[in-house]
């Protein structure tokens, strides 16, 4: 009996002097880091298994979670919307009028819009009275609360709307110019003025653009010099605008007529009559969102589900309330944080660590969490590209940047076979991204056991 307790006793000094050595290690690390005195970090790590705390450090501080809130708001609406739900644009008629009941379809192309109205055509619908616009999915606030001014041009942030179409973006590329300078291109015929500023240079490679809405919000300017040809997305500025004039390309295409070109904006009636429909699959939203950081996708999949929950134009706010009542139903106490919106560009949320890992503990052993956990990144997998790669299958986390913000949350299989729930917070630090980016790398492989 003695020998036994013995090795009951010897088993338990092994196993919390393992875990003594790791905050030991953690604690060093965090120190040589140089952050402590200006910088906020915050780490929380808990078994993903028993909840318990394994290691925290300023834990327990509210700061903004940028990216890694899509974990969360996420899965909460793929709770309400389950993982077989149908983004749908659907056309109806009702007398000589012809309805679109838009579904914010963050995955709509023109492509596909210009399809339908090649159906209706086929159908031998070649005339309508009024167009109207079903816009009443979720709510005319294309930027959420806490989202900076400048966000208005960056192609990360898009606007968000009802009249989602092509991402909300239109791709432009550069090309060099017998002057010098580099020429702007587009295959879109949207009436939007790009004025290139762009010197082309062996040496340098920087790209910024500029667009003063209180001007003209079609015009946008676009400074630099840059070393090769290269493409990028510029955002639109009018949604609505934007989706109308698609519309309008795809009618003329069709030969389809429309008498009254107002185009407002109105509820379906009950009884119209679906002619067609454009179907996208949430499914094909899940990894763009979690591996690859897609801000359209995750605040439209956030808004639509609180417009399928509580059956109303869905809102930050409702998506809030069902954010709130999801957490809490699974015993996540939710008063102590705060959310404004479904993709972290939001200053305004606040979240701390041990949240974070609380809440991940939770989730893992919820029915069905394998699944939801396959669509995070691995190393190679979107914004962990070039990052972890010998925690491939060990790892599955999600990335947060914002400027002089920086975070990673997850879950880290160790060289043990525990599995830890981790959440780690950075904010105000001067030095660069990637050198952030390589210190949560550092916290991240001495979790695993390095």
């Amino acid at each position: 009996m003695k020998k036994f307790l013995l090795l009951i006793l010897t088993l338990i000094l092994t196993v919390n002097s393992g875990f003594a050595m790791s905050s030991l290690k953690m604690d060093k690390l965090i120190k040589s880091s140089g952050l402590t005195d200006t910088a906020t970090l915050a780490v929380s790590v808990r078994s993903a298994d028993s909840g318990n705390v394994i290691y925290q450090n300023n834990a327990k501080k509210l700061l903004h979670p940028a990216s890694v809130l899509k974990i969360f708001t996420t899965y909460a609406a793929l709770d309400t919307l389950g993982y077989d739900y149908e983004f749908k644009t659907q056309f109806y008629k009702f007398g000589d009028d012809l309805y679109i009941k838009l579904g914010a379809d963050p995955m709509l192309n023109t492509i596909q819009l210009k399809s339908a109205f090649n159906e209706l055509k086929a159908q031998g619908r070649t005339s309508f009275k009024n167009l109207y616009f079903d816009d009443s999915i979720i709510d005319k606030k294309e930027f959420s609360q806490g989202w900076m001014w400048d966000d208005d041009i960056s192609p990360y942030t898009p606007k968000v709307s009802s009249y989602n179409l092509d991402g909300n973006v239109i791709a432009v590329s550069l090309s060099p110019s017998s002057n010098g300078m580099m020429s702007v291109n587009t295959k879109s015929k949207y009436p939007m003025s790009v004025i290139s500023y762009i010197k082309s240079d062996s040496t340098i490679d920087n790209l910024d653009m500029s667009r003063y809405n209180w001007i003209n919000p079609d015009v946008v300017e676009v400074y630099g010099m840059v070393n090769k040809t290269k493409s990028f997305n510029i955002p639109v500025s009018n949604m609505r605008k934007y989706f109308i004039y698609n519309v309008e390309q795809a009618l003329d295409e069709s030969k389809i007529q429309i008498t009254n070109t107002a185009y407002a904006s109105k509820l379906v009636p009950d009884n119209a009559e679906l002619l067609t429909e454009i179907s996208n699959p949430i499914s094909k939203t899940i990894a763009p969102i979690l591996q690859y950081s897609n801000n359209l996708m995750a605040e439209t999949v956030y808004k639509v589900a609180a417009s399928k929950k509580f059956e109303a134009t869905g809102t930050d706010y409702l998506a809030g309330i069902m954010f709130n009542e999801f957490y809490k139903k699974h015993g996540i106490d939710t008063d102590g944080i705060i959310i404004k919106d479904g993709c972290g560009v939001s200053r305004n949320n606040l979240f701390y660590a041990d949240w974070m890992t609380t809440a991940l503990a939770k989730l893992y052993k919820m029915g069905g969490f394998e699944k939801f956990r396959e669509y995070m990144a691995q190393a190679g997998d979107g914004t962990l590209y070039n990052r972890l790669y010998d925690l491939r299958g060990e790892a599955w986390l999600k990335t947060g940047s914002l400027s002089n913000i920086s975070a990673i949350s997850g879950y880290v299989k160790s060289e043990d076979g525990h599995t830890y729930a981790v959440a780690v917070l950075i904010q105000n630090f001067t030095q660069k991204q990637s050198e952030i980016k390589r210190l949560e790398d550092d916290i991240i492989q001495v979790i695993y056991g390095k």
